[in-house]
């Protein structure tokens, strides 16, 4: 990965993300540079309190593990964005498949930007329970009379569209209290800057490559283990099952009798995910608590316990999988990430259990970071998926701006007055007039021009 150089660089062109997990919080500040590359300026990870199973739990508790994280960012960037991207996890997030249809009155006319853009207007107003919210509209394609098209704009000869999506929805009682969370670190969530955590992390490791074929991610977290399928480089489905690697060391800590801290460090250190792999005589020795004696640990017994509990965590991913109907079209196989995927030889139990190819990534080839290297962690996976995230809704508030500054520099020159000597009469007739009023102006062109070109500047739309 290319280096970059430590400089001084504009606020006003960084972007931020925060990945509040149950385990750690991630704050990342970043930029674009020149080549369009998205570079890492400041980077945090410190230990989160108040949470669970990827829910805020103790609003201002959590709070104050975000507020450092970001204070550490803050530190290594010289500047932290009060609007963020967060990524949006837990038990109550779900997602259905929606369809919303359109009949033409005149089939022989070229579809619209503004036909289009009414069906996702009529995709985020859809009727759910009061106790949620829609978080995220993913488009999956269209159907024109029944045939399916990716991109329909400007094609004939319809008589009727289906615009088929993904809808993400979480309980307002939980997406109130993350947000409760943000802002008592001092931050905003950015418009359309709830985002949800599988799709960041697939955003960040998965290639259009594998998208294409048909590939299952598989995200296993501290507090939740998140499910993103792709096909013909669509979401297909979402899912979250609500545990993941803290429950491998509170097993280890339940058996052993050991402190939280001991029991993730020995996870960590020595955790093996397949029993047979392990060494047979290998033993660790754990320093004993108010002095009691040294606890000797076989490293194949511990991964025995590992083992049980992994095999769990895929059988409901499997279960995930293949409720979604698109287990046998996975050509791809599956990609593992987040920090559960650190374990030894898990890609290989993950083949074993799956019967499919598999991997483990990290958001490496994603981001530019002085240290080449950090970043070839899959912890990272969601945060960098989310960095993502906030660079294209900065990157697009940017362009809105912009226009809109030469839409009131371009009302100003119209209003004004033009002179005329007296005695002398304009030359332009009512005709030449009446063409003028008729033609669009040039802003309003470009402006129009913009949303075409920026409307796929998300890869998922927000409500």
């Amino acid at each position: 990965m290319e280096q970059e150089q430590k400089q001084t660089i504009d606020p006003a062109k960084m972007f931020a993300a925060i990945d509040v997990g149950t385990t750690k919080i991630v704050a990342l500040v970043g930029y674009k540079n020149e080549k369009g590359k998205i570079v890492v300026c400041g980077k945090s990870n410190v230990p989160s309190s108040g949470l669970w199973c990827g829910e805020v739990a103790q609003v201002s508790i959590a709070a104050k593990s975000v507020k450092l994280a970001v204070e550490k960012a803050e530190k290594e960037a010289g500047f932290f964005p009060k609007k963020v991207v967060v990524g949006v996890a837990g038990k109550h997030i779900r997602a259905q498949h929606f369809s919303v249809p359109k009949n033409r009155d005149n089939a022989a006319a070229e579809i619209t930007q503004e036909e289009l853009d009414e069906l996702k207007k009529n995709a985020k107003n859809i009727a759910i329970s009061s106790e949620e919210e829609i978080i995220n509209v993913v488009l999956q394609n269209y159907m024109l009379d029944g045939n399916p098209v990716v991109e329909p704009l400007g094609m004939t000869n319809c008589c009727h569209i289906d615009a088929n999506y993904q809808i993400v929805v979480g309980k307002v009682q939980a997406l109130m209290q993350l947000r409760q969370c943000i802002q008592m670190a001092g931050l905003e969530i950015a418009e359309g800057g709830l985002y949800l955590e599988p799709l960041a992390s697939a955003d960040a490791v998965l290639k259009e490559e594998e998208k294409n074929l048909g590939v299952a991610l598989i995200d296993i977290g501290g507090g939740t283990t998140d499910i993103a399928i792709y096909k013909d480089n669509i979401l297909k489905a979402t899912s979250v099952v609500p545990f993941g690697g803290n429950l491998i060391s509170s097993d280890i800590k339940t058996y052993y009798g050991l402190l939280e801290n001991y029991a993730e460090e020995l996870k960590i250190q020595h955790g093996e995910a397949i029993k047979d792999f392990a060494p047979k005589n290998v033993i660790v020795s754990i320093a004993g608590i108010a002095g009691q004696p040294n606890k000797d640990i076989s490293v194949s017994h511990l991964a025995g316990i590992i083992q049980a509990r992994v095999e769990e965590i895929l059988d409901s991913a499997l279960f995930e999988i293949g409720m979604s109907g698109y287990q046998k079209q996975l050509a791809a196989g599956v990609v593992v990430t987040g920090g559960g995927s650190k374990l030894k030889n898990l890609s290989q139990l993950v083949s074993y259990k799956l019967l499919m190819n598999s991997k483990i990534s990290s958001p490496i080839e994603s981001v530019i970071y002085n240290d080449n290297t950090f970043f070839n962690d899959p912890i990272f996976s969601t945060s960098v998926g989310l960095l993502m995230r906030a660079s294209s809704i900065h990157e697009l508030a940017a362009k809105k701006a912009e226009l809109q500054e030469e839409k009131k520099e371009e009302a100003v020159i119209v209003d004004e007055p033009e002179t005329i000597p007296a005695g002398e009469e304009s030359n332009t007739s009512n005709e030449e007039t009446t063409e003028r009023e008729k033609a669009p102006s040039f802003w309003g062109k470009a402006l129009d021009s913009a949303k075409k070109q920026l409307k796929d500047i998300f890869m998922y739309e927000d409500n």
